[in-house]
C-alpha cells in the first residue's frame, strides 16, 4: 500500500486531499495539521464578512476543469451576494472558507467509497528524513524496531510530539509566514502577525483611537476596509519605504497587443524592460496592469527562460512589479482614496527608525518625525528566508531540499513542494489560479 504524506491542510492541502481521494487507489493518506481539522488557514478565517478575496469570483474555482465552481457554490447558498457582486466581484473571505469546508467534506465521503484510509495528525512536523540518512546515522537494532519500515524505501516523519510516521510520498503544503518587525517590542498594543489584528478588532471597540499600519500593501488594505466597515472614527498611519499602495483591479478587462514573447526574455530583463517602456509611451491608454495581464498566462515559462543573473535583477524591481500585479478591489481602494481625502488617513513615505512605548502609547521613530499612536499594526508582506522555516530548514541541513533564489526546491522524487513554496520556480504560485494548478500537476505526478 503506498502511503501519502500532506503536511500542511490549508487550501493547497485541502485540495492535494480532494484530488487523492478521488483518484489514488489501494493508499493510505496521512493529513499533517497542527492546528487541527477545522483551521482554513488565517487566509480564509470566518473572522469579519468584511475581508474580501483579491481575485474576483470567477477566477476562484478550486478546479481548473470546473471554472464555475465557486460561481455555482455562491449563486446556490448565498444568491443574494452573488447578485450584487456578480462573476466579477470579489467575494467574502469567509465565504471561500466555507467553499473549501464543502471541498473537504466531500473528500472524506470519497475516501470511504474508495476504501482509502486515511489518519489525520494534529500535530506540527519538525523533521523528514529519508531511511538511507537514518540508517546512515544510527544502525542499531533499537531504531530498527521502532521503525521496521526504514528498509521499505519510505521516508521517516517525525512530530513535534515525538511520534513518527513513514510515508512513500510526501507533499509539502506549508503556507508562507508573515515577515517579522525588525524590532524588539512586546506589547498588547502591538500586532505582530496580521492575522491576529481581528481578534483584536473584536476584543476591543475600536472607535477613534489613533493606529499605525507598517506596510501598505494588500494586507493593510484589507486592515482599513475592516476599519471603515466598523464606523471607525480615528486616524489612521501608513509607514512604508515606498508608500506605494496596491493597484486596483479593472471593472473590465481590455486586451492589449500580445507585446512579450519567450524569445523576448531571453534577451533579458533590461531589453524587456525597454519594449515595455517605448510600448507604454506610443499607447498612453495603456500601463502596467494591462501588459501583466496579457502575460498572465505565461509569465511562469517567462520566468524560466531568464538567466538567473536577469533573475536577480529583476528581483530588485520586485516591489514595482508588485504594486501593478497584486491588486485590491476598486471599492477598496477608493475607500481609502476617500480617507485620505478627508485627511483621516496619512501615508508616510518612510523607513522606521526606531519603535518603543511609554503610558501605553507606541511611538514610531520615522526619519525626523515621530509618530504617537494607540495600536501598531505588522502588515509587511510574506517571509521569503527559508532559514526562518524550522522544517524547511531541516530538510535542507538533510539533502531533501536546497534553497533557490527565492525559497526552496525539492531534490528528492518523492518530497513535492506546493503552493508558494515554489516561487523561485514557477515565480507565479500565490493566487488560486496558479495554485490549484500545482496541485492537479503534482497529484497526477503520483497517482
Amino acid at each position: 500500500m503506498k502511503v501519502i504524506a500532506i503536511v500542511g491542510f490549508g487550501f493547497c492541502g485541502r485540495l492535494a486531499f480532494a484530488h487523492l481521494a478521488k483518484n489514488s487507489k489501494n493508499s493510505k493518506i496521512i493529513i499533517f495539521e497542527k492546528k487541527g481539522q477545522n483551521s482554513l488557514g488565517p487566509a480564509f478565517s470566518s473572522f469579519s464578512p468584511h475581508y474580501i478575496l483579491n481575485v474576483p469570483v470567477e477566477r476562484m474555482s478550486a478546479f481548473s476543469n470546473q471554472p464555475q465552481s465557486f460561481c455555482e457554490f455562491l449563486q446556490k447558498k448565498y444568491p443574494e451576494i452573488f447578485k450584487e457582486i456578480g462573476e466579477n466581484g470579489f467575494s467574502p473571505r469567509r465565504i471561500y472558507g466555507e467553499y473549501l469546508e464543502g471541498i473537504t467534506k466531500e473528500a472524506f465521503v470519497e475516501v470511504q467509497k474508495n476504501n482509502i484510509e486515511v489518519e489525520f495528525v494534529e500535530d506540527e512536523v519538525i523533521e523528514i528524513l529519508p531511511c538511507k540518512q537514518i540508517l546512515n546515522q544510527v544502525q542499531d537494532d533499537v531504531i530498527l524496531h521502532r521503525h521496521p519500515e526504514l528498509v521499505s524505501g519510505s521516508s521517516v516523519i517525525t512530530t513535534k510530539s515525538n511520534n513518527s510516521f513513514q510515508a512513500n510520498e510526501i507533499l509539502i503544503a506549508t503556507s508562507f509566514k508573515q515577515s517579522n518587525l525588525p524590532f524588539d517590542l512586546n506589547s498588547p498594543n502591538l500586532v505582530k502577525q496580521i492575522w491576529d489584528f481581528p481578534k483584536t478588532f473584536h476584543e476591543k471597540n475600536f472607535t477613534n483611537e489613533t493606529i499605525c499600519l507598517i506596510g501598505s500593501g494588500l494586507t493593510a488594505v484589507d486592515v482599513i476596509v475592516g476599519l471603515s466597515k466598523k464606523n471607525f472614527t480615528g486616524k489612521v498611519f501608513i509607514i512604508s519605504r515606498r508608500g506605494n499602495l496596491p493597484k486596483k483591479h479593472f471593472a473590465k478587462i481590455h486586451p492589449v497587443p500580445n507585446l512579450i514573447s519567450v524569445s523576448d526574455a531571453k534577451n533579458g530583463v533590461v531589453f524587456l524592460t525597454r519594449k515595455i517602456r517605448n510600448f507604454l509611451r506610443q499607447n498612453p491608454q495603456y500601463d502596467l496592469r494591462y501588459i501583466i495581464d496579457s502575460i498572465r498566462h505565461n509569465t511562469t515559462e517567462l520566468w524560466q527562460n531568464l538567466d538567473t543573473k536577469n533573475k536577480k535583477l529583476f528581483l530588485r524591481l520586485l516591489p514595482y512589479w508588485n504594486i501593478f500585479r497584486h491588486r485590491a478591489p476598486a471599492v477598496s481602494i477608493e475607500m481609502i482614496e476617500e480617507m485620505v481625502e478627508s485627511k483621516q488617513l496619512e501615508l508616510k513615505k518612510k523607513g522606521v527608525k526606531k519603535i518603543s512605548e511609554k503610558n501605553g502609547k507606541i511611538f514610531v521613530q520615522i526619519h525626523d518625525e515621530e509618530i504617537e499612536c494607540d495600536y501598531l499594526v505588522n502588515c509587511l508582506g510574506f517571509e521569503f528566508k527559508p532559514e526562518k522555516y524550522p522544517l524547511l530548514k531541516q530538510m535542507i541541513e538533510s539533502g531533501l531540499l536546497k534553497k533557490d533564489l527565492l525559497m526552496v526546491e525539492s531534490l528528492d522524487s518523492k518530497i513535492h513542494l506546493l503552493g508558494g513554496l515554489n516561487i523561485g520556480r514557477d515565480f507565479e504560485c500565490t493566487a488560486v489560479p496558479d495554485l490549484r494548478i500545482c496541485v492537479e500537476k503534482v497529484v497526477e505526478k503520483i497517482i
